[in-house]
């Protein structure tokens, strides 16, 4: 069975799917991370993202795994390598929607989500798996906040990364970026029909996790 959480952000869906795979006893899909491999692997190979025969030949060699064992989360793997840490820096986190809107990416990146899930049971998190990815998850949330409780969720993610920045300028980041996802042709931001709605602004990530673990329980 596949769970869907999606939501832009800072609203706490990566932590929130964590805890809530490990309430299940499932395994835990970031998809974000996904998208965050690609665009450092294609920052690293120097290819400008508008060529897009440079960027599928790119694909084309792609080695990308996910090792689900450790119990500190999803290891991302490129050509062998751990980049869980590398791709969280803010040069990816500026660049992965522009990355991510890529038609031949998000074809390569929803094949490997798809072929993942597809002898297990998965909570998923992510900006399209309700709407795009698992449209027919019987389970389906999409999580909110506000603003200012985002940006300061996302100042303390890139304090663990060592990196510094102003909650005002990572706030019109947020702003910015939430535009862009939602008004893309290609797999939008946007709520699913039938996924339940859960606004985390005031909320502990316990909160979160027995929110939906309720909603899934009476289902």
């Amino acid at each position: 069975m596949v769970i869907t959480i999606d939501g832009p952000a800072g609203v706490g869906k990566t932590t929130t799917a964590k805890r809530l795979a490990n309430k299940l006893g499932y395994q835990y899909l970031d998809t974000g991370a996904m998208y965050r491999a690609v665009t450092y692997f294609l920052r690293q190979s120097s290819i400008d993202i508008n060529a897009k025969d440079q960027v599928k030949r790119m694909l084309d060699i792609l080695k990308l795994e996910l090792d689900f064992t450790s119990n500190d989360g999803i290891i991302v793997l490129l050509d062998g390598e751990d980049i869980s840490s590398l791709i969280r820096g803010k040069e990816v986190t500026n660049a992965v929607s522009r990355v991510s809107a890529l038609e031949a990416v998000r074809e390569k990146i929803v094949e490997m989500q798809k072929d993942t899930v597809k002898n297990g049971n998965f909570v998923v998190e992510g900006r399209d798996i309700g709407t795009v990815v698992f449209p027919d998850a019987e389970n389906k949330f999409f999580l909110i906040a506000n603003y200012d409780t985002r940006a300061e969720r996302r100042l303390k993610d890139f304090k663990r990364v060592n990196e510094e920045l102003n909650v005002n300028k990572i706030k019109q980041d947020l702003i910015d970026r939430d535009q862009y996802d939602s008004s893309r042709k290609l797999s939008p931001l946007k709520q699913a029909k039938d996924a339940i709605v859960i606004d985390t602004s005031n909320c502990t990530i316990d909160d979160q996790v027995n929110q939906i673990y309720k909603h899934i329980e009476r289902n």
